[in-house]
């Protein structure tokens, strides 16, 4: 087992060890406390609420979970235009600047995919690489600029690296955002006292329904496993795709493509 895909299975192992562990002592807990004649109509309402809030938790967490992932992707897509457009409009700019570019834009393409592709902590050194060559990218196209200020191509090319820049910055703060820790705290420890309160239930009946129960813990402990998956980018089981931002960079892997205009039929 790898290191990423145990840090969703440790903790969901946990999680479920937690699940039934509560509802096994609640349940002779229970047994031994109830007295003859107890009334099961308020036990049965609290019950009931603490179910319905775990259900809405979950379903919450969930939402948040896959609307996060959902934007990872949208974001490594527009990534993955943003420099294939830039890389396009190398050719608008003149040598020797359109050779240097074409070179420190193929860099900078593995050096975006190394960060996307990093899990949370190993992502300082792609970054510091990605900021080093977006100054030279800008350097670059001041240079063309400054060269040729009665170019209209050049401007064209500026307004698409400045779009790529951008969309880095995008990138980084999709793949920071995670769902709280404490939101994950509370939801185990509501799913720990939903559990008890089971458990405390077949106490007062005086049957543990063992089957019942662990299907029941295997369910919350699955949904915080997918929860805990789709909220690490790159870690785990459930990865965003970077197939947009491997196939721009073996776009850039080449040389620059010579420009060929169409035959002219008469």
């Amino acid at each position: 087992m790898s290191i990423n895909a145990a840090s969703i299975t440790f903790p969901t192992l946990f999680v479920l060890l937690l699940v039934l562990a509560a509802g096994a002592i609640t349940f002779f807990v229970a047994r031994m406390v109830r007295g003859p004649g107890a009334d099961d109509a308020p036990f049965g309402v609290i019950q009931a609420g603490a179910f319905g809030l775990i259900g809405l938790l979950l379903g919450f967490s969930f939402s948040l979970a896959v609307g996060r992932y959902d934007q990872r992707r949208a974001v490594t897509v527009k990534e993955a235009n943003a420099i294939g457009t830039t890389a396009l409009r190398v050719q608008l700019l003149e040598q020797p600047v359109e050779q240097q570019m074409w070179t420190v834009l193929r860099e900078y393409a593995a050096a975006r995919y190394d960060f996307a592709s990093a899990v949370a902590g190993q992502r300082d050194e792609p970054a510091r690489r990605s900021t080093k060559l977006q100054e030279q990218m800008w350097a670059l196209a001041m240079r063309a600029a400054h060269d040729d200020p009665r170019s209209t191509m050049t401007p064209l090319f500026i307004a698409t690296l400045n779009d790529t820049i951008d969309v880095s910055a995008e990138q980084a703060a999709a793949l920071n955002a995670t769902i709280p820790a404490q939101v994950l705290n509370v939801l185990v420890l509501v799913m720990l006292l939903a559990a008890s309160l089971l458990g405390a239930h077949f106490g007062r009946t005086g049957r543990f329904e063992i089957i019942p129960f662990t299907a029941f813990a295997l369910m919350l402990a699955l949904t915080y496993a997918v929860i805990l998956d789709l909220d690490q980018p790159q870690r785990g089981f459930i990865k965003v795709p970077l197939d947009p931002l491997s196939s721009v960079k073996a776009q850039l892997s080449g040389p620059i493509p010579s420009p060929t205009a169409p035959p002219i039929t008469r």
